[in-house]
């Protein structure tokens, strides 16, 4: 696992086994405050650099993970080489087996009632001894936060996954992460969805050839097309922005 400064943001990125490993062992640490991990692809980065105050809190209060197809090829564009693809969908299933192999106790924030409902469920089916302690929807507003943040910290959880989408969980994680008394705090975004069987994955065939945002783009093409054709062709500008300065700099230096 290593730390890279990509586009002005501290990403960490490395195999998919090592991040689940790291991510359990930050359960058994001993300190104040919870860990919180946010997920950052394509996407979420141009949100965070349309929203300042998030962008100067979250790398203080986060651990940015590498993710998506978008951020891979842009990696190997800037010469950091085809970087691991740290989706939380691909790796939340390593870590929820160890969570349940060392019996931690998890709460699930986010969704619709009857999405989480159903996540639930399917995990408790696939993982029958999973200690999962309490769950809700993610839809509540600021003023809800206080009784949330104690039926949480009452449930005695020590892991708390929250699936509202950036940047909504990342806002709410951030405050109240001094409130929680949970260990590691797991912005999976739309985890839920995909989980619960609301969402299909695309097949292993077009996830092996990096396709699965096509897939989801045909499937959901009024929510993506933005996404798409918006933020694809600005996040592409800032690429050839900062390979620009690096191959300026290199004549500089030459």
């Amino acid at each position: 696992m290593k730390s890279l400064d990509f586009l002005s943001l501290p990403l960490l990125t490395g195999e998919i086994h090592e991040i689940a490993d790291w991510l359990t062992s930050l359960i058994q640490r001993d300190a104040q405050l919870p860990v919180v991990v946010s997920h950052i692809n394509a996407n979420n980065h141009y949100l965070l650099c349309h929203s300042p105050e998030l962008r100067r809190q979250l790398p203080d209060n986060a651990k940015l993970l590498f993710d998506g197809i978008g951020m891979k090829l842009a990696a190997y564009l800037l010469g950091l080489g085809w970087l691991p693809d740290l989706n939380g969908t691909d790796l939340f299933p390593l870590v929820m087996t160890r969570l349940v192999n060392d019996g931690v106790p998890l709460y699930l924030l986010g969704a619709d009632d009857s999405v989480i409902t159903h996540t639930v469920q399917r995990l408790r089916n696939q993982w029958t001894q999973a200690s999962i302690v309490g769950y809700r929807s993610g839809y509540f507003t600021q003023a809800e936060e206080d009784k949330i943040v104690q039926t949480i910290n009452a449930s005695g959880a020590k892991v708390l996954l929250v699936g509202r989408g950036f940047p909504l969980q990342e806002e709410f994680s951030i405050r109240q992460r001094t409130r929680l008394n949970v260990s590691l705090i797991w912005n999976v975004g739309g985890l839920f969805d995909f989980i619960s069987g609301c969402k299909p994955r695309a097949p292993l065939w077009i996830r092996q050839m990096r396709l699965e945002w096509l897939f989801r783009l045909v499937r959901e093409p009024k929510r993506l097309w933005c996404r798409t054709f918006a933020v694809g062709p600005w996040f592409a500008s800032q690429i050839l922005a900062q390979d620009y300065k690096l191959a300026k700099r290199t004549l500089q230096h030459g």
